[in-house]
Order: C-alpha cells, then structure tokens, then sequence
C-alpha cells in the first residue's frame, strides 16, 4: 500500500507539473548582437494650445504665459433645480458657486482674487477651443458676482507616539473653497439651457484651482442649493430642509502664449506654448539582419536639466503622414498617428536628465514589413503643468540621443 501511495502522487505530481521540451540548440547559427544608431534629428512646430484635459485651471501669468480667463459650463441639471425657483412648496435657501485649491494660505495672506462672472447662451468646445477662437474677447457684457468668500478646509489629525502614551491633535489641511453666493442669478438660470461662469482678473498675478479632471466630484467645480421643501400631512405641514448639488460639465482655462518668449534654436516641449516634436530615426527594414527578433529597443534622449526637473511625461508616437510645418501655427495638430490606441504610442517620465522609452514593437514591425518609418510625433503629456517646459540636450556630445537595440539573428 505505501508503494502504491507513492505511485499514485509521482503521477500526480508529474500530471501538475509543465511539459518542457528538452533540446539541444547548440546546433543552431543563432547570435545576439547590439547596434546603437546615433542618426538621430529633430523639428519643432507649433499648435495653438488647449488646457481641456488638465486637472486645473489658471488664471494670470507665469513663465511667460497668460491666461486671461477660465470658463466653467454648467448643463441644466436632471431634475431641474433651477425651476424650484417657482415651486411654491419649495425655498430654496441658499445658492453658492464653488471652486477648490490647494493653496492653504489664499484665506491668510492679501492677494487678488478671481472675480466670477455669469452668461447664459455663451458656448465653448472644452477639448478644441483655444485663445484663437476668443480673439477680442470681452468681459464687459457678462453679469459680474463679485469676489469669493474663503473657507479653510479641515480634519483633526490624532498622531500617536512611539510609546502610545503621548497624543497630538491637530488640524490637517484639506483644501481651500472659494465660494461665492449666486443667488442673484437664479431667475437667469431658470430660463438657460447651458449656462457658463468665468473666472476672470486682469490683475491677477497667478491663481490655480481644481478642474473637473481632478477628481470624481470631491473637488470639482460646482454650484451647491439648500432649499426646504414643504410636505403636508394631514392637517400638519413640515419642512424637509435638503441640498442639491450641480457639477460643471466642462471648463477650460484659455492660455495665450508670449510668441516672443520662444527660443527658435531650442528644441522642446511645452503644453502652454503649444510646441511639439517631430523626431526622425535612421532605421529601416535593412537596419538589422533579415529574421531578425528585437530583444530590447531602448530610445535614450537627453533633457538639459537646467530647464526641466524630473517627472515630466513624454509621448512618442509613430506618425503615419508627412507634413510640412514650417513657421505655421496650427489651430489643431496636423500630424495623424498610428500608435494610440495601438501598442505603439509609449510614453515615461524623465528621470535623472535623461527620457528613456522602449520602441521594440514598433520597430520589430518595420523588420517584418507591416509598419514605414515615418518619423514620431513627439509631445508633453496633456498632465504636466503647462507653465513647465523641456528642452532635448542634442548637442552635448558626451550624452547625444541615441537608439540601442539588442537582437538575435541566425
């Protein structure tokens, strides 16, 4: 019986295990070699630049960069609180317009603040608008709501010692509102479809708040209703005091760059001044041996840090069109790709100086035919600050670009 036992879980085992096929390769002409290609230019071209996706939005100036104002639409809510105005079961107690920020000492120091404005019927494409579009733009027309309130945000936050026997409490900073009470308006907004508020100064140094990317409702923009809505009973009649909160359906800043502050003879990235990259490699289908399989395909590009710091995201994108960019600035980005939503469009942070991305598919698919190497579209991923910019080291000769791919041939 132990016999038949161990049988019976040799079987079992070797049932559970992989089936590995044993042979000798040795035989084969397979070799790994590495070639670098260090052919490697660039060209920059310019789009008019549009801050839809960022998770802020920005009013003043930085960097050399202005946004003279913020737009922030709110769609008729379902239900419709805006007709509560007249119910006559219903009154509506407050009505307050709010934005959020980080910025924990806005209430504490003597600073400017965004005035918010109010227009019904006003329209703007929060992903393709931008500072061409608003050209003589004007405020004069808008119904102005004044200066915010500020309320400091916060949670008491219990900090135990090491020995458990000491307690601190103390209060844990989670955001500033800037509220500002709208009241005012809601006769207008009982007969709006959209409805858009601005945030505008012209003499504001720099403000920032949370856009509606930021995050799923917490701090988004929004307008918050307390009302009180009667409920008869019988002979008796009570009031059922609620709130109602209505979340903006999209905003953008309007960013408009200071072409004078371009430098011309560097190459780079910046959101808030609309450049981008195009980037051509020396590789074709003859580059490497035919039958080749790319092991590793690592691009390395040199960031000149005196400009940049690290953690700025960059794509790179296969382009599937040539076009002719020269002294143009584009009201969208001319050059179609092929890579998003495919594997090919990668992107990484910039870490120590240096961009470092992989192109094995991309490049594997120019060896086998599939794929022309066009060139790549090189920009700054629609997150990063748009007052930050980088500019490629392609000069310096101890750390040029270049592409390092390790392959297996026969």
């Amino acid at each position: 019986m132990n016999l038949l036992g161990v049988f019976i879980l040799s079987i079992s085992s070797w049932q559970c295990e992989d089936n590995r096929i044993e042979a000798d390769l040795f035989h084969l002409p397979l070799y790994m070699d590495t070639v670098s290609i260090n052919s490697i230019s660039f060209s920059s071209y310019r789009i008019a630049p549009n801050l839809g996706s960022n998770e802020k939005l920005y009013l003043g100036t930085k960097n050399g960069l202005n946004v003279p104002v913020s737009f922030i639409e709110i769609e008729t809510p379902s239900p419709n609180y805006w007709n509560y105005y007249y119910d006559s079961t219903i009154d509506i107690d407050s009505l307050h317009f709010k934005l959020y920020t980080n910025d924990s000492l806005l209430g504490l120091k003597e600073v400017l603040l965004p005035s918010l404005y109010f227009k019904s019927g006003f329209h703007f494409d929060e992903s393709k608008s931008t500072y061409l579009d608003f050209s003589g733009f004007t405020i004069s027309d808008w119904i102005e709501l004044g200066s915010p309130r500020i309320k400091i945000n916060t949670v008491k936050d219990t900090v135990f010692e090491s020995d458990g026997s000491i307690m601190t409490i103390s209060d844990k900073f989670l955001s500033t509102e800037l509220v500002w009470d709208i009241m005012s308006i809601i006769y207008n907004l009982t007969f709006s479809k959209n409805t858009t508020f601005a945030i505008y100064n012209p003499q504001i140094d720099y403000f920032e708040a949370f856009s509606e990317e930021a995050t799923t409702g917490e701090k988004d923009p929004k307008v918050l209703m307390y009302y009180r809505r009667s409920v008869i009973t019988g002979d008796s009649t009570t009031n059922d005091t609620t709130s109602a909160t209505i979340y903006s359906s999209g905003d953008l800043s309007i960013i408009k760059p200071n072409v004078m502050s371009l430098d011309s003879t560097k190459l780079g990235l910046s959101n808030g001044m609309g450049l981008r990259s195009v980037m051509n490699i020396s590789f074709s289908s003859d580059s490497l041996p035919e039958g080749s399989l790319i092991r590793k395909a690592l691009l390395s590009l040199p960031i000149d840090t005196s400009g940049s710091s690290d953690g700025y995201n960059i794509i790179v994108d296969p382009i599937d069109e040539l076009v002719d960019t020269a002294d143009v600035v584009f009201d969208t980005d001319p050059y179609s790709v092929i890579g998003y939503p495919y594997p090919y469009r990668v992107s990484s942070d910039i870490k120590n100086g240096m961009f470092i991305i992989s192109l094995k598919s991309f490049l594997q698919n120019i060896t086998l035919g599939n794929e022309t190497n066009l060139g790549f579209k090189v920009i700054a991923n629609e997150k990063n600050d748009p007052f930050e910019s980088i500019n490629f080291d392609i000069e310096n000769e101890s750390a040029k670009p270049v592409l390092k791919i390790i392959y297996v041939s026969n």
